[in-house]
């Protein structure tokens, strides 16, 4: 047997890189999109420790942030009371059993939890939480 012979006909082996450089790119762009992808996104909150146990959040839940100086926001966008009356009165109107989510600062004002709590009072909402963090986890 001549294996010399036979391996001259085949030629080099040759690695086609294209199709290997396309996977590359489809993996880069799934983990960018991802890693910028955030439901609820990171605000300068610092929420109160509790000991009992959270009921989780979901979907159709209205998500109402309130910094330490006071400022109300909802989805990233500051919202005077006017403003926030009008969206949770659009928000009532198409679903009626969502709950209305404080976050609240630790440091923030008692007064405006409760005028948030007041005004979803009003507009109807009857399901009120308030987020707070479990006691054993670790300051953000």
């Amino acid at each position: 047997m001549n294996f010399q012979a036979n391996r001259a006909r085949r030629g080099a082996a040759v690695i086609e890189l294209t199709p290997l450089v396309d996977i590359i790119f489809q993996l880069l762009l799934f983990f960018l999109i991802t890693a910028t992808y955030t439901k609820n996104p990171t605000l300068d909150i610092n929420l109160p420790k509790a000991g009992s146990k959270s009921m989780g959040t979901h979907d159709k839940d209205i998500m109402l942030d309130v910094r330490r100086d006071g400022e109300v926001s909802y989805e990233n966008q500051n919202l005077s009371m006017d403003a926030l009356e009008g969206l949770l009165t659009a928000q009532y109107a198409s679903n009626q059993d969502a709950v209305v989510v404080i976050r609240a600062d630790q440091a923030s004002q008692h007064g405006r939890v409760v005028e948030l709590m007041d005004l979803a009072k009003k507009v109807g909402f009857t399901r009120l939480a308030i987020a707070t963090r479990a006691a054993g986890s670790v300051e953000p």
